[in-house]
């Protein structure tokens, strides 16, 4: 049998600052997800010669599985969805948006820090997190890591924002 849970995260950038909250399932016995958040420092789009150059910023963070009440063992899979704003399939490239207008800001999430394997839904795009669950109460973490692209120089300074969502599915 197969439990899932969804709650969105929100990811707002002030002043070009992400924070990443929690999301979680709760049950008699079950699993849930969490994550304390992923934090991006400044962002410079412009680049001028011989001035400052537009670069990455890249963050990272934790998310946690929590199983409890666990008879036999099994596995799970966490995804993550779309953002709300962007084109495309908004996995591949995932967007933050602002309310003082613009262009949205491209950023991503990926399973590993050389940010080349996105995490995303298995199907649409991405790879999905996967793990076993030990008979019981157990806990399992797993690095994520954040990136902004560099160049993105039409972006209109405010306070970007958007939603993503982790799911878990999990068999015990």
């Amino acid at each position: 049998m197969n439990h899932a849970s969804r709650r969105r995260a929100a990811l707002p950038i002030v002043m070009f600052a992400c924070a990443w909250a929690a999301c979680a399932s709760a049950g008699a016995a079950g699993c849930s997800v969490s994550t304390p958040g992923m934090a991006f420092g400044p962002y410079a789009p412009l680049s001028f010669p011989g001035r400052f150059s537009s670069a990455d910023v890249a963050s990272d963070a934790t998310v946690t599985v929590a199983c409890t009440g666990i008879v036999t063992g099994g596995a799970y899979t966490i995804t993550l969805g779309p953002s709300l704003s962007g084109s495309g399939d908004r996995i591949s490239t995932r967007y933050l948006s602002n309310p003082a207008g613009g262009p949205d800001m491209a950023f991503n999430v990926y399973l590993d820090p050389s940010h080349v394997t996105v995490w995303g839904d298995g199907v649409t795009a991405g790879a999905t997190i996967g793990g076993s669950i030990a008979p019981g109460d157990s806990n399992q973490s797993h690095a994520v890591y954040g990136r902004i692209p560099a160049g993105q120089n039409t972006l209109v300074a405010g306070a970007f924002s958007g939603a993503l969502t982790m799911t878990i599915s999990y068999t015990p």
